[in-house]
């Protein structure tokens, strides 16, 4: 029903005004260029005119409260998101989350106004995309990126909450136990140089990725990183955005110095001139059916740190030759020593020759 101001004739203050026996009253006031107005009606009050009055004002003051802390943005998801991306570095890691982002959220809840997302919508996403065949650590992914999305939002004052803090998702452990790690190590080792003898290319790769190196940051190698002069390589964008001074061992430096140029990705498509290589699938599973199922890239890491592990060596060096810049509780403190680290692992893999 609309309103009649002149129902108010009774001014008790600026925006606010009162009917003949003050048992109803009319706000209106501005903000942000709009106009809020309504009715606080008291008739079913027993209390005395006084009491209405100062109520009234009360009701206005925190009607205006509400109205400036409130926040009228249509900005959606995939703008908020939008703004994330825009901090991070170019790194696979970005490249990955957005992927998925892509596929799996934004279809979803994309163009929906990021200030109406409410948890529980965020958590049916979730469960549904694990219903779908995603591994709760896979949609986990989506939390990952929308979490700093809505914290940047909340910052920018485009929204008031950041509804992925009350999203739960439970990762089971996927923490692998390496028994005979040293024994492990050897086998791949032999595997490497037995299928890829004549093959200097990808002796190098699966040699760096025996070392503790990840698949993008192996991909990702340039030949102007690295240093042969000084035995070691830079890797300039990392998972934990770091830049890394990691040992060149003499195995990789040699199969390097077979096919070396002086710029561009070490791991260059042979398809495509001028970029690099995107994956090593059909190699690794050359590796997997010489060595057996177990076999994953990612699982020379684990080997390499357990090898290590088992000869006794400091975890600051452990984590130093995976990269990690937070080996444990205790040592967080310490300073990463990447150099010495990777050096570490170099010298323990020629023991096993």
């Amino acid at each position: 029903m609309a309103i009649n101001p002149n129902e108010y004739p009774n001014t008790i203050e600026t925006g606010l005004k009162a009917n003949k026996n003050f048992t109803k009253f009319y706000f209106r006031f501005k903000h942000e260029k709009s106009t809020f107005k309504g009715i606080i009606d008291y008739t079913s009050k027993t209390w005395d005119k006084r009491t209405r009055v100062a109520n009234a004002k009360e009701e206005l003051i925190k009607r205006k409260k509400e109205h400036q802390n409130s926040v009228d943005s249509d900005a959606t998801v995939d703008h908020i998101v939008e703004l994330y991306m825009a901090t991070l570095p170019d790194t696979a890691y970005k490249q990955s989350r957005l992927s998925y982002y892509k596929r799996k959220v934004s279809p979803k809840i994309g163009k929906v106004k990021a200030k109406t997302i409410l948890p529980k919508r965020l958590q049916e996403m979730v469960n549904k995309n694990i219903q779908d065949g995603d591994s709760p650590k896979t949609a986990k992914q989506a939390i990952e990126i929308l979490s700093p999305s809505f914290k940047i939002a909340r910052a920018n004052r485009i929204l008031m909450h950041n509804p992925c803090e009350d999203v739960k998702i439970k990762i089971p452990s996927s923490k692998k136990i390496v028994v005979n790690a040293t024994e492990r190590l050897t086998m791949i080792y032999k595997a490497i140089l037995k299928l890829y003898s004549k093959d200097s290319f990808y002796r190098s790769f699966f040699l760096l990725a025996l070392q503790g190196r990840r698949k993008g940051e192996i991909i990702n190698l340039r030949w102007e990183h690295i240093s042969f002069e000084y035995d070691y390589y830079f890797l300039p964008k990392t998972k934990n955005d770091e830049e890394q001074k990691i040992y060149l061992p003499p195995n990789v430096k040699e199969a390097f110095e077979e096919f070396k140029k002086e710029s561009g990705w070490v791991f260059e498509s042979p398809i495509i001139p001028g970029q690099r290589i995107s994956d090593a699938k059909k190699q690794t599973a050359k590796l997997k059916k010489e060595l057996g199922d177990w076999f994953t890239m990612h699982y020379t890491r684990n080997v390499m740190v357990s090898a290590m592990a088992e000869q006794g060596i400091d975890a600051i060096y452990m984590s130093g030759a995976l990269g990690h810049n937070d080996p444990t509780t205790i040592t967080k403190y310490l300073t990463m020593n990447y150099l010495q680290g990777s050096k570490i692992a170099s010298d323990l893999i020629h023991k096993v020759q």
